[in-house]
């Protein structure tokens, strides 16, 4: 009979242990990847921020953007520092199922970077990212004198924001006269499909790439070419390189979104959260910034290039 009572009471902890309330003052962020100066940003301002606030901030992120069980497994980690608040950039909508779980936990989530539009988290911060991929489709437009083809070079399926930006330009470019000749997903990973659809790209007048991944990685594919500088290239986010390039004219323009921002935003809210203050937008936007050779030295425009 003991026995029997012992094994009940060790259910009933774990049963009560699944499902605790997460207690502990602290915040924890899951970033995605993708886009190493972006997200380093994104970082380093959350870790400040937290800093100046006391309180503690555990970050971890991915080596890949879009890799749903990898931000999953660092999920799981992350929860053994028992935060009241966790701060997600979701790679896909597997991590909203879990948020969900963990909601009904007692943990606080927070979106940034993109949203799944569910009912998991508290808010998302993110860019306009549909605001900014229209935008880039209306001054790749300006770019051509309102005509010609252009190719749309895709992140990943999985991934909302680069989803969002990607509608958006289709929108905008569609919009201004523009004809998509190439709509497709880029194959990062295998050099040859690269280089194959470089090739494909002599046919275009300009081409948008949604993400500092896919910029970097078309860009080095058009410098093997021969072709930087010599179509039409709208890219997005900000690193040294991707600077130097637009200086260079082997960009035309970049979209550029404010990753510090972000960063100090979340923390902001999840330390509101953490005071018991749950009012607020359900969505925070922040605007992207289109940078080219006209506003290139303005001062603002200097500060999200070289934070």
């Amino acid at each position: 009979m003991k026995y029997k009572l012992k094994n009940c009471w060790l259910c009933c902890w774990l049963l009560l242990s699944s499902a605790a309330v997460a207690q502990e003052r602290c915040i924890s962020l899951v970033t995605s990847a993708g886009g190493q100066s972006f997200w380093g940003q994104v970082r380093q301002a959350a870790q400040a921020t937290a800093a100046e606030m006391q309180l503690p901030l555990h970050a971890r992120g991915p080596a890949r953007d879009g890799d749903t069980q990898t931000q999953l497994e660092l999920i799981e980690r992350m929860l053994k520092f028992n935060c009241r608040v966790l701060i997600v950039a979701p790679s896909g909508p597997e991590v909203g199922v879990r948020m969900a779980q963990l909601k009904a936990q007692g943990v606080t989530g927070l979106y940034i970077d993109r949203d799944l539009d569910d009912g998991a988290v508290l808010a998302s911060i993110a860019t306009d990212n549909y605001g900014a991929g229209r935008q880039a489709g209306r001054e790749m437009a300006r770019a051509l004198g309102g005509q010609g083809s252009v190719a749309l070079l895709r992140l990943s399926p999985q991934v909302a924001s680069t989803s969002s930006r990607e509608r958006g330009f289709l929108d905008g470019a569609r919009d201004a006269g523009l004809r998509i000749a190439i709509d497709r997903y880029l194959p990062l990973s295998d050099s040859q499909a690269m280089f194959a659809l470089g090739e494909e790209l002599r046919a275009v007048d300009g081409l948008f790439t949604p993400s500092e991944a896919t910029t970097l990685g078309m860009l080095a594919t058009l410098r093997r070419l021969g072709l930087a500088g010599k179509r039409a290239h709208i890219g997005f986010d900000a690193s040294s390189i991707l600077v130097d390039a637009l200086e260079r004219g082997e960009l035309v323009g970049l979209m550029v979104q404010q990753p510090r921002q972000i960063g100090v935003e979340s923390v902001i809210r999840a330390h509101r959260v953490l005071d018991g203050d749950l009012e607020g937008p359900r969505q925070v936007r922040l605007p992207a910034v289109y940078v080219n050779k006209d506003n290139f030295d303005d001062e603002t425009v200097r500060r999200l290039l070289m934070p």
